[in-house]
């Protein structure tokens, strides 16, 4: 079903970009107490309470926070010496997938070039760390998530629509940059290996080193955690709609007491008896449930490993580590003159997208705050019968079956907390309401555990377009629990923004 449309006509947002992207300008943005932060401007005092001491002095000194008032390169005031600073095109702050998206978008569709800057580096967030990217379940499920009518569920519905010939393009082109051949199938060093090749043979792309599945020294694909190989190619993402999203209901719980929104997608209630011919493994007690066919799902780990290699596949300058991380941003005269990193260097970008997700607040006074997650997966035995043909979201669990064999049981809720830690209490309250929907998952041996940073708004709502205070600064981030959902959109959105120079005219 088509997704609705604005009053204005079928346009990605309403007239004005940066009235669309404060979704906070809202009176559910007082009901919050949220301060008059946004993309389109922010007040020196909003500033202040953000932790900066003006509008045009924003960064992260933890231990020199006091000092940043006085340090004369951070004053608005023009004085910095432009002879220590590299010019960059497009300056991308933040690896995950709203970064990464936008950064592939305008890298295939343009001449402009960018870097992407990210302070972990990609094999330490395959063992543990906080980005939301990694850690997602990777739901496409607006449906399922109860969205409330408006631009948010707007939005949403439009990006999960894209979502298959996006996932398409970026598989296309992390195969071509991990197997080192172009388009016709050749590979691009002359030597005429087919396209098609096996996950046996040798990968001599540049991409190869980002997929989920690693190469060693001589470039030959093997398994990153040494189990069985997934029935996917290294490319693959797992993306997978067929089957839909079920939302059992237990009597008188959120999803039985709920109503879908009009003209957002097929919704069919099913009573106790219909919704066992879907799942035979539900609970007695649950007596029913909503069925929504076009939710869809991937597998995020996978598909942020393969934008990468895309990524680096268009022409997408990558930098990776503790030395790249975005210490500060440099204002003066309504731009961003300078991007200073841990490593002392000092970028000067023509363009730069901020989307460094639970961390934005460290660069700019935004009402962003971390939402904890914690969730584990389980592994289903070699052939077995699967407990589970589609993904279970419940009122306070979610149960996602992946391509691979992993079950992933989530999630916590736990604002303003920017541990990575699990806890016992966490992986109680997931194991009990997952084994209360699916008694049967309680058998199955735990695999992992993590948990994950949400950035999160006031409203839960993104925050995406470009500044209004500082003519060259794009934002994307802010997306609670839709990131992996809105990353097609956001590519789309921020990506045509730099490539036509921030002119919300020349958009469609």
């Amino acid at each position: 079903m088509a997704p609705r449309r604005s009053p204005s006509g079928p346009r990605w947002l309403p007239p004005s970009l940066a009235t669309w992207v404060l979704l906070f300008l809202s009176e559910r943005r007082h009901r919050h107490g949220c301060a008059a932060f946004s993309a389109a401007g922010t007040s020196s005092a909003a500033a202040r309470r953000a932790g900066g001491s003006s509008p045009s002095s924003i960064g992260r000194r933890p231990h020199r926070a006091s000092t940043l008032a006085s340090m004369s390169s951070f004053k608005d005031n023009g004085n910095y010496n432009n002879s220590d600073r590299t010019p960059r095109d497009v300056l991308v702050i933040g690896g995950g997938l709203a970064g990464l998206s936008a950064a592939h978008r305008i890298a295939s569709r343009s001449s402009r070039h960018v870097t992407l800057l990210d302070r972990e580096l990609p094999a330490q967030q395959r063992r543990r760390t906080a980005a939301g990217s990694f850690a997602a379940a990777g739901m496409l499920a607006p449906q399922s998530e109860r969205l409330p009518a408006g631009p948010l569920l707007d939005i949403c519905l439009r990006s999960r629509e894209m979502y298959g010939e996006w996932v398409a393009g970026v598989e296309r082109g992390a195969k071509e940059a991990s197997l080192g051949v172009s388009q016709n199938g050749r590979r691009r060093d002359g030597a005429g290996r087919n396209a098609g090749a096996g996950r046996n043979e040798m990968y001599s792309g540049e991409g190869a080193k980002y997929l989920w599945e690693l190469t060693d020294d001589d470039g030959v694909l093997s398994s990153f955690d040494g189990g069985p190989s997934p029935p996917l190619e290294p490319w693959e993402v797992g993306f997978h709609s067929t089957g839909g999203f079920l939302a059992p209901a237990f009597a008188g719980d959120a999803v039985a007491t709920w109503s879908p929104q009009p003209d957002s997608g097929k919704a069919y209630w099913l009573d106790d008896i219909q919704v066992r011919e879907l799942e035979p493994q539900l609970h007695p007690d649950v007596v029913g449930g909503w069925w929504f066919p076009e939710d869809a799902s991937v597998d995020a780990r996978r598909l942020t490993c393969s934008l990468r290699a895309a990524c680096v596949g268009a022409g997408v300058q990558m930098k990776f580590g503790p030395e790249w991380e975005v210490t500060s941003l440099e204002m003066s005269g309504g731009t961003c003159e300078g991007v200073h990193l841990a490593n002392g260097k000092i970028y000067k970008p023509n363009a730069i997208i901020v989307a460094n997700g639970a961390w934005m607040r460290h660069l700019l006074p935004l009402p962003v705050t971390p939402h904890k997650g914690q969730s584990f997966s389980l592994r289903m035995p070699n052939n077995a019968p699967p407990i589970l043909s589609r993904v279970l979201f419940a009122q306070d669990t979610y149960i996602v079956p992946k391509a691979d064999g992993r079950i992933i049981v989530g999630a916590t809720v736990e604002p303003g907390k920017f541990d990575s830690d699990v806890t016992p209490s966490g992986m109680m309250h997931c194991l009990s309401e997952a084994t209360r929907l699916i008694p049967s998952l309680g058998e199955l041996p735990i695999e992992e555990s993590w948990a994950g940073l949400r950035p999160t708004t006031p409203d839960k709502c993104p925050i995406l377009g470009k500044t209004e205070q500082w003519e060259n600064v794009f934002i994307a981030g802010g997306y609670w629990r839709n990131g992996v959902l809105l990353a097609p959109k956001t590519g789309q959105l921020i990506g045509d923004l730099i490539v036509n120079n921030g002119d919300e005219e020349k958009m469609s």
